[in-house]
């Protein structure tokens, strides 16, 4: 599971969450051969398989198929392995390749019948155990998890797991409108980070809005408070490096304006005692909770506005919006909330981004040592910032290095700020996939920012 829910103010930066999984969906094997070190070697390796695959090697064509999805390509991992599929007896690795790319791509009916299929030859293989277990998560079909024997639940290892076992027959985010199936919530703040009022289970309390965050966060000390107890438990990596335990619990209500959800899976982690302004916060409104809906963060008119997911009403906003769209960028979906989608900087494109909401203060992007030397930024100079704060602790080393152009989909921007340090270097390839960077507010705080999870599109307008 990875958090990143990244505050800051007034020069100081806030770090609560976790910039690494604990546990993610199981990663693609690096294909035999030389280390990639950054993304430009991974493209010559390209270049190259590709001419070798299209001889007709099996082995050839999984070999490039592997490459394609380190280098964030999944549309055409799907195209190269289809065919291997069909193949009398496809080899595991195939299988769960296929199952993988399906699963970023929200084919989740192909996900869930990949993973089955790779399980039916090894019961207890603990990566498609885990794909299986987040497919349901996906869909909010936790009571599938029954149907794993006690085998293969001690093989997963999964605190999520233990999670969704404890809602028995419960549906999580069942959906209660008061309203005509949309609601606005007024920002209390918008900069450096949004700030709105949240009920969870009947108490009112202030919570940020970050894509950066699971599902809903809320601080340990309110949480006691109001008798909600952790199920399960594990360690997160957060900026810096540093590391922290993590809870999972449920709570029975969390109402956002004129929407209720029941039966609602949380995190539990400090945030409490952070003042944005006047306003403090106690909870993160984290991707999980934003995915039950067709969300827009409308950062110009300062609201969070919540819609129902459905076709009527996607058809219903499209023709709202068809005259202000400044684009639709296509988004895909890792492990629990990690959105994300291509990119550019300073005119290399094809990149990888991380679309987290969270990172505040003067940086709207921030990379890792590789994406820099491939684009060719100097590696900026760090120093320890003791008034840097992460959910692991106080203090890192954090730098910063000028942007001429930055762009998610055909969205471009120009002389920002990028910052270094908070990405341990793990998170470059921790996914499987090359991770190019967190792109975030200062760059989507531009727009009002939709997210369409059934069609997985992000739609930016003015």
């Amino acid at each position: 599971m990875i958090w990143e829910a990244l505050a800051g103010l007034a020069g100081v930066m806030i770090v609560l969450g976790a910039v690494l999984p604990a546990v993610c969906m199981a990663e693609v094997p690096a294909p035999a051969g030389e280390e990639i070190e950054h993304r430009g070697q991974l493209l010559e390796r390209l270049a190259d398989a590709r001419g070798v695959a299209e001889e007709g090697s099996d082995d050839a064509r999984l070999e490039f198929a592997q490459l394609l999805y380190e280098a964030g390509e999944f549309e055409q991992v799907r195209v190269v392995v289809q065919p291997l599929l069909g193949r009398p007896g496809p080899s595991i690795d195939a299988i769960m390749l296929g199952a993988r790319a399906a699963y970023l791509l929200a084919d989740y009916k192909e996900a869930e019948h990949l993973f089955g299929a790779a399980l039916a030859r090894d019961p207890e293989n603990r990566r498609a155990i885990v794909g299986l277990v987040f497919t349901y998560y996906q869909t909010n079909r936790y009571d599938r998890c029954h149907d794993l024997s006690e085998e293969q639940r001690q093989a997963a290892q999964l605190p999520h797991l233990d999670l969704m076992l404890a809602f028995e027959s419960e549906e999580p985010y069942r959906v209660d409108w008061t309203t005509e199936r949309s609601t606005e919530v007024a920002f209390l703040t918008t900069d450096p980070l949004p700030i709105i009022p949240v009920e969870i289970e009947g108490r009112g309390i202030n919570a940020l809005i970050d894509t950066g965050g699971d599902t809903f966060i809320l601080d340990p000390g309110i949480a006691s408070s109001l008798g909600i107890e952790i199920i399960s438990s594990m360690t997160g990596m957060f900026a810096g490096g540093m590391e922290a335990e993590v809870g999972l619990a449920k709570a029975s209500s969390l109402r956002l304006g004129g929407v209720t959800l029941h039966s609602v899976p949380i995190a539990v982690l400090p945030v409490s005692g952070i003042a944005i302004g006047e306003h403090s916060f106690d909870a993160i409104v984290g991707t999980g909770v934003l995915k039950q809906f067709l969300s827009t963060l409308d950062y110009p008119n300062d609201r969070l506005v919540l819609r129902e997911r459905s076709d009527g009403a996607s058809e219903a906003f499209d023709a709202d919006v068809s005259a202000s769209v400044e684009d639709e960028v296509p988004f895909y979906l890792h492990s629990t909330h990690f959105l994300l989608a291509k990119g550019s900087l300073n005119g290399y494109d094809g990149l990888v981004f991380h679309v987290d909401s969270g990172l505040a203060g003067e940086a709207a992007f921030s990379a890792p040592r590789p994406t820099l030397e491939y684009v060719g930024i100097p590696i900026p100079e760090v120093a320890f910032d003791e008034e840097a704060v992460g959910g692991g602790g106080r203090g890192f080393e954090v730098g910063s290095f000028p942007i001429e152009s930055l762009g998610l989909g055909r969205l471009q921007q120009s002389d920002l700020t990028g910052s270094y340090g908070a990405m341990p270097p793990q998170a470059y390839r921790m996914l499987g996939f090359i991770e190019d960077g967190l792109i975030s507010h200062n760059f989507l705080r531009q727009y009002a920012w939709t997210l369409d999870f059934d069609r997985m599109r992000m739609i930016f307008t003015r």
